[in-house]
């Protein structure tokens, strides 16, 4: 299998907890719904057609990355719906305000992977060359490309940090048959592990969707050690663990 490897810089980002909804909580790092759009944007594709490259070439996937702050900001929106001005005299008709998270000064590193060669030059000259402007989460957060990178190695390692792992790492080290291996994982107020939507329904490009495949992915943030390998590339000093997209 061949990688595409991209170097990610944003000053803002803001990846919503699928669980919450009047308050938008971010996720730590970018989701798997998250990369597709961002490679559907580079790609000038509509959100389903972006899906749909994709699903044809059986991709895999892997996010690393940190932010060096958070903050929460007030966010009032507006419906449209049709019909609305009928009712405009009514000030909060179609609208609120809630609260949102965003990440500062963020460094991703995404990774594509694929045995479709035609497919990942597709997507290397999308993104050196992209059709419409990139973001991460919002339409503010603007994301620039620091670099691009192709590699072809995978290795096998047990410590990782922040990162996206698939499946259930508390889970599937506590019912690791071998009890004699060492392992350190730890412990913090919010979760490590959340069910995340991979895929949607469209009624058309640009239409109403829904979510129609979830999966289990644990997002690391401190370093953990644990007593099964887990195949990753490298990029640098960095390793980035391979996910099923």
């Amino acid at each position: 299998m061949k990688f595409l490897i991209i170097e990610i810089l944003t000053n803002t980002a803001s990846f919503r907890n699928p669980e919450f909804q009047n308050f938008h909580k971010t996720l730590p790092l970018p989701p798997p719904t998250t990369l597709i759009g961002l490679a559907g944007a580079a790609m000038g594709l509509t959100p389903k057609a972006a899906q749909e490259f994709f699903e044809k070439s059986e991709f895999c996937f892997g996010v690393y990355g940190f932010s060096f702050g958070k903050a929460k900001d007030i966010w009032k929106y507006t419906n449209e719906v049709k019909g609305a001005k009928l009712y405009n005299h009514h000030p909060d008709f179609g609208g609120s305000v809630i609260t949102r998270e965003i990440l500062f000064s963020n460094r991703f590193v995404v990774c594509f992977g694929s045995n479709n060669q035609n497919a990942l030059n597709q997507l290397n000259t999308a993104f050196d060359n992209p059709k419409f402007a990139l973001t991460v989460g919002n339409s503010d957060s603007l994301a620039f490309i620091k670099k691009i990178y192709r590699t072809e190695v995978v290795n096998k390692k047990r410590t990782f940090n922040n990162c996206v792992i698939e499946g259930d790492v508390i889970d599937n080290v506590l019912s690791n048959p071998n009890k004699s291996l060492e392992f350190s994982i730890y412990q913090t107020a919010e979760p490590v592990v959340y069910d995340l939507p991979t895929r949607f329904n469209y009624s058309e490009d640009y239409g109403i969707r829904s979510v129609s495949n979830v999966s289990t992915f644990s997002i690391i943030t401190k370093e953990i050690k644990l007593n099964y390998d887990i195949e990753c590339v490298e990029y640098g000093n960095i390793s980035i663990p391979i996910c099923k997209l």
